[in-house]
């Protein structure tokens, strides 16, 4: 790990300003879309069936919606999730922010399609600019070979 300059961090910073945003607001409305969904869980399964008169079928769709509710949460759990733990990556300037944020990028412009897209492809900009990734400490294939090339010319 490299020590970097107040400029390459204040840069770094800039860069990664957007994408931040973008984990911040996404991470909160999908967080409000579970807390929402709460209505649509066990208190609607039973307040749909009060209604209906009583019948068998009503029971096994009763019982099929309860045992398919942990299954529904885990996978609604996953979206959120992805864009807390690319803030934390973000916040902490761990490594794996880059990938992480490439890929929620990917999700953000296959889910919000039209929008998610123009976002996408701006934010994709910021994290492979060249001090977010020295921002982050995040080295690829590229920036390894660059920098065994300048020990190289270094040593001789």
């Amino acid at each position: 790990m490299t020590e970097l300059t107040k400029k390459e961090i204040k840069i770094g910073k800039k860069q990664l300003e957007g994408p931040l945003i973008l984990c911040w607001v996404l991470a909160i409305l999908l967080g409000i879309g579970i807390f929402s969904g709460f209505a649509w869980g066990p208190i609607g399964f039973v307040t749909n069936y009060l209604e209906t008169p009583f019948t068998f079928l009503a029971i096994s769709d009763l019982a099929r919606n309860f045992a398919g509710l942990p299954f529904r949460m885990m996978y609604s759990l996953l979206a959120p999730a992805l864009f807390v733990v690319e803030l934390i990556g973000l916040y902490q300037r761990k490594a794996f922010a880059v990938p992480l944020g490439r890929a929620a990028l990917v999700i953000t412009m296959v889910i919000f399609f039209p929008i998610g897209t123009i976002f996408g492809g701006i934010m994709w900009k910021r994290f492979n600019h060249p001090m977010a990734k020295k921002y982050l400490n995040y080295e690829d294939e590229h920036t390894m070979e660059e920098d065994e090339e300048e020990e190289k010319k270094e040593k001789k």
